[in-house]
């Protein structure tokens, strides 16, 4: 039996990059980074009250963000939009994957780094969205004004942007097809501002993981 034969019976391909993502690399042990970020949508979770029932549309709209937000102002709430989920699917799925996602990265690649592609993806990938969505609000045509008006919260563009930069750190062509193919998916599947986000976040968590932070702050790779 050939190597090759031997490796795809073996599911390898999947494997090898799977084993790559679970270990430590030569960064911390503990993921204070994720965890922090994750118990800051948990803790928010409580308060507001989304474990029990769907927050109302008021305090969605109060602390979400996008181009009506930023147009009055309301730069703050890039922060608020990332702690605030709708419901009770949101306000547990998120925190899984906050920890998973970054936590796996931060493992690889240090506290800083993981900070900086939550805060890049999450931050500047909204920005970015809600400028590119802004001229449909001039065109009057209804289905494009409620997508240039769209506010929007949760912290999932963090995350795509975790998946990003641990496609680039791992450097394996099978996860960045699969990072790929799951970004695609979901905007397929749900369409929505955060979804096309994602196609914004995820390169720019690709991005970030290539840039040089000096020798103190770089963690070997």
């Amino acid at each position: 039996m050939t190597e090759v034969t031997h490796d795809l019976l073996t599911l390898e391909p999947v494997r090898r990059p799977l084993r790559a993502s679970l270990a430590r690399g030569s960064g911390p042990a503990v993921p204070w980074v994720a965890i922090a970020l994750a118990a800051s949508v948990a803790v928010t979770g409580l308060v507001t009250g989304a474990y029990w029932h769907e927050i109302p549309r008021s305090l969605g709209h109060r602390f979400s963000t996008g181009w009506p937000a930023l147009e009055d102002g309301r730069w703050w709430s890039l922060a608020s939009s990332f702690v605030l989920t709708r419901d009770w699917f949101m306000v547990t799925s998120m925190p899984v994957c906050l920890v998973v996602v970054l936590g796996l990265y931060e493992r690889r690649a240090g506290h800083t780094r993981t900070l900086l592609v939550a805060v890049v993806g999450h931050a500047v990938g909204t920005v970015l969205l809600s400028l590119l969505f802004a001229p449909f609000t001039l065109t009057h045509v209804p289905m494009l004004v409620k997508a240039g008006n769209n506010l929007d919260y949760g912290g999932s563009m963090a995350i795509a942007a975790g998946f990003g930069a641990l496609a680039s750190r791992l450097d394996d062509g099978l996860v960045r097809r699969l990072v790929v193919a799951i970004t695609l998916i979901a905007l397929v599947a749900h369409h929505q501002m955060a979804d096309w986000g994602h196609l914004v976040a995820v390169p720019l968590g690709y991005a970030v993981d290539k840039v040089h932070l000096g020798r103190h702050q770089e963690v070997a790779r």
